[in-house]
């Protein structure tokens, strides 16, 4: 246990980065160090604790942590959250910082699947922090709130809608298909081309910026769509899907993948994946908003780790 002394903060942070961007050169890219500097930290860290934390086995461009990384990982993130509450208690302490006040909005599963762990973690580390939540029912919704001044911080897919936004990518959230679980489609050995998929009607979620361009993409590759319903919901366009009305095109994040009802096809680089942000007005800025983007990408962090590291895959088919 003595050689745990040489564990350091830098070396925690690396293996971080190198689960959260899957590669060396990435968690090299995100720290700002050269990528040898990734690999001696790691290694450093590997020795130190006497065991493989990163699975280099599967090739420089998809870089996985091991059980026991991962196991090192969670510890890590929790001493990381118990230092920034160490540091704001002691600001607090001497005067120089007050309570944290927050308005956040959210939608969909952004509210449902990332906020709470990141609300949770930035209470434990700020017990006085006082959180207002508004859950939207769209993006369009979000972006005139916090530019109006109701909300100090929003959480959406780019692109922004024009204001004085400026904003900070939390995570990559690729597009699937949704196809009722007793088709062809979802039985076919092979994933369905989006041609397969035109030629099914569409259930579609109106309040989804994105899929006009998604739309778009297909226009380019000569395919028109029928959407034969429309809802504001997205628990209602998968329901719809799984009662054989039609298939849809969601956000993964979007997406109940235990619906027994629907198959969930992985789509891969077919139509490119949507960016989450947290957004804020430059006009109205608060020293509030650092901690919770902080824990809000290490949420996302920890929810890109559950999806790789699913018995369950989220492709359906192979092909």
């Amino acid at each position: 246990m003595s050689s745990w002394v040489g564990v350091e903060l830098r070396h925690l942070a690396a293996l971080g980065a190198v689960a959260e961007e899957r590669s060396f050169r990435g968690a090299a890219d995100r720290l700002g160090y050269v990528q040898s500097a990734v690999s001696q930290r790691i290694a450093q860290l590997e020795g130190a604790v006497g065991v493989r934390l990163v699975d280099r086995a599967r090739g420089h461009r998809d870089v996985g942590l091991t059980e026991a990384g991962r196991s090192l990982l969670r510890h890590a993130e929790r001493i990381e959250a118990q230092l920034g509450a160490a540091r704001l208690e002691l600001d607090e302490l001497a005067g120089e910082r007050r309570p944290a006040q927050l308005r956040i909005g959210a939608a969909g599963g952004t509210a449902a699947r990332l906020l709470p762990a990141a609300l949770r973690e930035l209470a434990q580390g700020q017990p006085r922090a006082r959180i207002e939540l508004r859950e939207s029912s769209s993006d369009r919704d979000l972006f005139a709130a916090v530019g109006t001044g109701e909300l100090d911080v929003g959480l959406a897919e780019l692109p922004l809608e024009g204001g004085p936004y400026e904003a900070r990518a939390i995570l990559r959230d690729p597009l699937v298909a949704l196809v009722p679980s007793d088709s062809s489609l979802a039985r076919s050995p092979l994933t369905p081309s989006l041609a397969e998929l035109a030629g099914w009607p569409f259930v579609v979620d109106s309040t989804w910026r994105m899929f006009g361009l998604v739309e778009a993409e297909l226009a380019v590759a000569g395919l028109e769509i029928e959407a034969c319903f429309r809802t504001t919901r997205s628990a209602v366009a998968q329901a719809l899907v799984a009662a054989g009305a039609g298939v849809a095109i969601a956000p993964r994040l979007e997406v109940d993948l235990d619906d027994p009802g629907t198959a969930v096809i992985d789509l891969g680089d077919s139509l490119p994946a949507r960016t989450l942000v947290c957004f804020w007005s430059t006009e109205r800025a608060t020293d509030d908003l650092g901690p919770f983007q902080d824990a809000m990408a290490r949420a996302c962090a920890r929810y890109r780790a559950r999806l790789l590291g699913a018995s369950r895959p989220v492709t359906v088919g192979a092909g």
